[in-house]
């Protein structure tokens, strides 16, 4: 069997031909837990407005996710950081999609967009909104996974970006395989 390179450019047309666009991208993750309503977080690299109402509507799924503060569909009042004292949060309503607008610091904005919360909670003891409090719980997951890819790393020095694929792989292949020895082999301690 002989395999062919990988390539970084498009692919031909044909039948095989997939839309990497980040709406496309995360429609086809999410397609297994279609109308299951459940809760899905992205960060700004996925996130988009068409995104949060397409998922809410024909997928029956809830939307986390932080945005990028240069999206044409955010209103100027919620991109622009200007005269805003710090600590402050500024929410802005359409139908079932909820934006936020949190000044951590000077000149710094954090934009987050939500179908899963409909209201202006603040969380008491950070002063920060409830959704980006949501948004760093669910953000878990990857960061265990990127810590625990890096204390059993295999990844070699190199300049080649299949074997930084590769290696990236193999981690991840890993940490798999302890989860699926520690589900099966609940008397056996591993450090």
């Amino acid at each position: 069997m002989r395999l062919s390179p990988v390539h970084h450019k498009q692919a031909p047309d044909g039948p095989w031909r997939l839309d990497n666009s980040p709406l496309a991208l995360v429609q086809r993750l999410v397609e297994p837990i279609r109308h299951s309503k459940r809760n899905v977080a992205c960060d700004n690299w996925f996130t988009s407005i068409p995104l949060v109402r397409t998922l809410y509507t024909d997928y029956t799924l809830n939307f986390l996710g932080t945005m990028r503060r240069n999206k044409r569909e955010l209103p100027a009042e919620i991109s622009n950081p200007q005269k805003r004292p710090i600590g402050t949060s500024m929410f802005a309503y359409d139908k079932n999609i909820t934006l936020v607008s949190y000044i951590p610091k000077q000149k710094k904005n954090v934009i987050l967009v939500s179908s899963l919360h409909h209201d202006d909670k603040i969380h008491e003891p950070t002063g920060k909104p409830e959704m980006i409090i949501d948004y760093n719980e669910s953000k878990g997951g990857v960061d265990t996974l990127d810590k625990m890819c890096a204390a059993y790393d295999c990844a070699r020095g190199t300049q080649r970006w299949p074997m930084v694929i590769f290696d990236a792989l193999l981690n991840i292949a890993g940490v798999n395989s302890m989860v699926l020895f520690r589900l099966q082999n609940t008397d056996h301690r591993i450090p």
